[in-house]
């Protein structure tokens, strides 16, 4: 009886069917073939972090699970913990799972783990570790502190050492600019970004923000700004102030030089165009004050200003009544 049972699968494994044979002789074997299977996930985590490895059986039958680390070193064999690292803790251990947590996350920690069935043969499962680095600096220089309306200036935003690189946008007001970005990696495969932005200003770019807005999946709201200081020559207005709808004989005049500018004008002339200011006429500062009019003060009064950028004027014609 049993030389017949031998032949019989020595028949079997003659009509190319050996693995009926190896299933015959090995329970482990037996159950993989039941669908007995080995599965884990890859992990991102952030620098410092904790990142969770789960190695997972499905339909166990209580084979030993132990998990690696990429140098093929020991972690856990079931719940005991070989390798001398306390960052290593035990989050669950079953007949279906070995979940270990790794603290304190550092980019030396990267890499592949492998989690191992002791089945015949062995299964192995391979969780990729992706350690992320935020930006450890994020900075903005100008070419120049202080540059002059209609006049090109140069701004530099920089993120340093980042995995991956991080990717750099620039805000003015609710607009966004476009920057030349350049990256560079170093021999730890860390990144520094920088982006230059060029920009032609105006005077209504004085004291507004330029942000350096930077997205990487490490940070959140990672972004710095550098105020614009825009130097333009003044603005004049002149305001006219008198009694009347109209400027009458006996009535009092009074103009008011007002005038804007980077840096402030601090000084101001007064002056009668083609003619001599009345000797009557008195002049505080930014004001100029003619009391009684009459005829003789007719003309065009002209107040000037300036300042580091260039000078400005702005006429007031009066007729007396």
């Amino acid at each position: 009886q049993i030389v017949q049972q031998r032949c019989n699968i020595l028949f079997t494994v003659a009509s190319g069917c050996g693995l009926i044979l190896i299933y015959t002789n090995s329970n482990n074997i037996t159950s993989l073939a039941e669908g007995q299977d080995l599965v884990t996930d890859d992990v991102i985590v952030i620098e410092g972090e904790v990142a969770n490895i789960s190695c997972r059986v499905k339909n166990s039958d209580d084979s030993v699970i132990q998990l690696l680390n990429p140098n093929r070193q020991t972690i856990y064999f079931r719940d005991v913990r070989p390798l001398k690292d306390s960052r290593f803790q035990l989050v669950n251990f079953s007949n279906s799972e070995l979940r270990v947590a790794l603290t304190n996350v550092s980019l030396s920690d990267e890499g592949r783990y492998v989690c191992q069935l002791y089945t015949d043969p062995p299964q192995e499962a391979y969780a990729n570790l992706t350690v992320l680095v935020p930006p450890v600096n994020l900075f903005i220089d100008v070419r120049e502190d202080t540059v002059t309306e209609g006049e090109e200036t140069e701004l530099n935003c920089t993120a340093m050492q980042s995995k991956p690189a991080a990717r750099i946008r620039w805000l003015k007001g609710d607009k966004e600019l476009q920057g030349k970005t350049k990256s560079e990696e170093d021999e730890y495969n860390m990144f520094t970004v920088t982006s230059q932005l060029s920009l032609r200003v105006s005077r209504e770019d004085n004291d507004v923000p330029v942000v350096c807005l930077v997205e990487h999946p490490a940070a959140k709201d990672l972004q710095t700004q550098r105020y614009l200081e825009v130097q333009y020559k003044p603005e004049v207005k002149l305001s006219a102030s008198y009694p009347q709808d109209l400027p009458r004989e006996g009535d009092r005049l009074e103009l008011s030089c007002i005038a804007t500018g980077n840096p402030t004008p601090l000084e101001w002339i007064w002056l009668k165009v083609e003619d001599e200011l009345p000797d009557h006429v008195r002049i505080s500062g930014a004001d100029l004050i003619i009391d009684n009019l009459n005829k003789t003060d007719n003309g065009t009064y002209r107040c000037m200003t300036s300042n580091i950028v260039g000078e400005s004027y702005s006429d007031y014609v009066l007729f007396v009544y």
